[in-house]
């Protein structure tokens, strides 16, 4: 396997200079989880909670299954779901082959609600990628090499509608994600025959439309707030590289777009678009950096992204040291994303907070990253709220 694919194993303030206000300042806490993926021993997530311009520890996640302590940079181990005025977060432990469910509406006081085992499903190989949309968790299994279904109850709690052994696929997930529109489920492979898979959602009913060769190495996924066009990080040592295609309307894929920018930084495993998708944030996992592009999704083909800027290289915990970076959310459901969250896999592994300025470069806020006082191996994060898209 690519070693660039794999870990090691082992309330107030006003938006800075915006002058708008935050939603937490209204009472939402606005907070990012990571898995922790332990190595062989009872997992967790760890949750922050940002508090102005700094992360806080808060209750962790303890899941009572395994991790396996390593994985593709671009594979969402958890999620993060409303269902009516219940937040729930799940968490996949690939080294017990289940998905830890909780009731996070307070997450102060976090709640494990059960742990659920598709039995035709393992992720006990390089993890299971998790996605949200609605009241449906789909679940990418990489050891088995196929897909699960759940519907997420309202009280968090799972249930399995699709069996992975009726979802096949030609390689293990890498990331998977369902469109804004929750009518497409796009699944990465790590590699270029093919890169991507898509299907339609019908239901809790995966119908595949097709597989398609890509460019790059493709990883990490996002998709525009109308469903129509497909934004893919993929693994490069030297560059920043991105696959964006069109979604049709029955959920194939149209021609392929490649941007290699050879101005960005090293490896672009994992894309976020900020909320009013006028940039692409690519998190540079081996060149600790975060390159930004922008984004136009009217522009004619070959000219919908363009490079922007380069951060500066992310600093390491103090006394510690950074082995790579992973993905990425953004704070605020609005404008560039108020502040940037990037995790950091290292020793001790951590979160990275980054100030977006309303034009500019986002940077690392002082006192970043912040450290993650579990023991584990974190390489993807979520946010809540979450973006609205």
């Amino acid at each position: 396997m690519n070693n660039t694919l794999r870990t090691l194993m082992g309330a107030a303030l006003l938006a800075c200079g915006t002058g708008i206000l935050r939603a937490q300042d209204a009472g939402t806490p606005h907070v990012v989880i990571t898995d922790n993926d332990v190595y062989r021993a009872p997992n967790s997530a760890a949750v922050f909670q940002l508090s102005g311009s700094t992360l806080r520890s808060s209750t962790a996640l303890s899941t009572t299954g395994w991790g396996i302590s390593t994985g593709f940079f671009g594979t969402n181990e958890q999620a993060v779901a409303t269902v009516g005025t219940t937040v729930c977060t799940f968490v996949s432990d690939p080294g017990s082959d289940d998905i830890a469910a909780f009731n996070t509406t307070n997450f102060a006081a976090p709640r494990l609600v059960g742990n659920y085992v598709d039995l035709t499903g393992s992720g006990a190989y390089t993890g299971i990628a998790l996605a949200a949309r609605g009241s449906l968790l789909i679940a990418g299994y990489s050891a088995s090499v196929n897909i699960g279904v759940w519907t997420i109850n309202s009280d968090c709690s799972l249930t399995s509608s699709s069996a992975a052994s009726n979802n096949p696929l030609e390689a293990p997930v890498n990331d998977l994600a369902i469109s804004p529109n929750g009518s497409t489920l796009i699944v990465t492979f790590g590699q270029t025959t093919p890169g991507v898979d898509s299907f339609a959602i019908t239901g809790t009913t995966l119908t595949k439309k097709g597989s398609y060769n890509t460019t790059g190495n493709t990883a990490g996924i996002d998709i525009t707030k109308d469903s129509k066009y497909l934004l893919i990080g993929d693994y490069s040592l030297a560059s920043t590289e991105i696959d964006l295609f069109p979604i049709n309307s029955d959920s194939t894929l149209g021609t392929e777009d490649y941007y290699l920018t050879s101005g960005g930084g090293a490896d672009s495993n994992n894309v976020w678009l900020s909320p009013d998708e006028t940039v692409l944030y690519v998190s540079n996992n081996v060149g600790f950096q975060v390159t930004t592009l922008r984004f136009s999704e009217t522009a004619a083909a070959g000219h919908r992204l363009a490079f922007a800027c380069i951060s500066s290289i992310l600093k390491n915990p103090i006394g510690g040291t950074i082995y790579y970076t992973g993905s990425m959310a953004t704070e605020s459901g609005t404008g560039k994303g108020g502040y940037l969250y990037v995790a950091e896999y290292g020793n001790p592994s951590a979160v990275a907070l980054l100030q977006i300025p309303a034009n500019g470069c986002p940077a690392e806020v002082s006192g970043s990253p912040f450290t993650n006082s579990a023991i584990g191996f974190p390489v993807t994060l979520v946010a809540y709220p979450s973006r609205p898209f």
